[in-house]
């Protein structure tokens, strides 16, 4: 594994915590064990994360923003040597990070205006600017492994449907639109669409990146001993 110091350093994370998981209750809690002691955290994916979420594994969690609720979240798991960032929030952080300082190759210039963009029935993440020319980008988290590829979906995603159908409306009219896959897993040469999963989805993917959507791949992890969300690869290879 090469040195984090070789890697942009997006975040950089306090009070961190190791954990034991135990059990998910339902999407957004965890029954964890820290220092001997049993508790609730949040979790900020509504993915299945079947890999990762299992009884016996190893996590990290930090301090949320509301503590009247749940005191903690986890947001990594560690594996080969570093770890998988599975919190949406953070990813979605770190990925703003990164295009504040220029890393991202393909949105070179272009800065964030608004986020939460309505767009018909669907809402999307980003509207970006750059010199009175905009597009409009959507984040998604490809926190599934498939062999040495990131992978997205891990289960069927009707919001996400009328997100890409909208998308691919936007761009046949002539506008540039982007989804953009947050691959926060170390280890991996590139992501792949996972079409046993959603093949629904996949295939309107295809058809949406063919009519002119562009599929972008940006790769990330947590570095326990900087305690950071490092930037790997900001323009992970795709296949389609």
């Amino acid at each position: 594994m090469c040195p984090a110091r070789e890697y942009s350093r997006l975040l950089v994370l306090r009070g961190v915590e190791e954990c034991l998981i135990l059990e998910r209750l339902n999407r957004f809690t965890i029954r964890v064990k820290i220092d001997d002691q049993e508790d609730l955290v949040f979790l900020q994916n509504t993915g299945r994360l079947l890999e990762y979420i299992v009884r016996g594994r190893r996590g990290f969690c930090a301090p949320t923003a509301r503590p009247e609720k749940l005191r903690r979240r986890l947001f990594a798991i560690p594996e080969d040597g570093l770890a998988a960032v599975v919190d949406t929030y953070l990813q979605s952080r770190a990925f703003e990070e990164a295009v504040n300082r220029g890393l991202i190759p393909w949105l070179e210039g272009y800065q964030i205006s608004r986020r939460n963009i309505p767009l018909a029935g669907a809402r999307i993440d980003y509207l970006m600017s750059r010199e009175g020319a905009d597009l409009i980008l959507e984040l998604k988290s490809a926190a599934l492994r498939l062999g040495d590829y990131a992978s997205y979906p891990d289960c069927p995603s009707t919001r996400a449907v009328k997100q890409v159908g909208e998308m691919m409306g936007l761009v046949e009219r002539g506008a540039r639109a982007i989804i953009a896959f947050i691959a926060a897993i170390p280890n991996i040469r590139g992501f792949k669409l996972n079409y046993e999963a959603d093949p629904a989805l996949c295939s309107l993917i295809a058809r949406a990146h063919a009519a002119g959507l562009e599929v972008r791949g940006v790769q990330m992890a947590y570095e326990p001993e900087s305690s950071s969300i490092i930037l790997l690869n900001p323009d992970l290879a795709i296949e389609i």
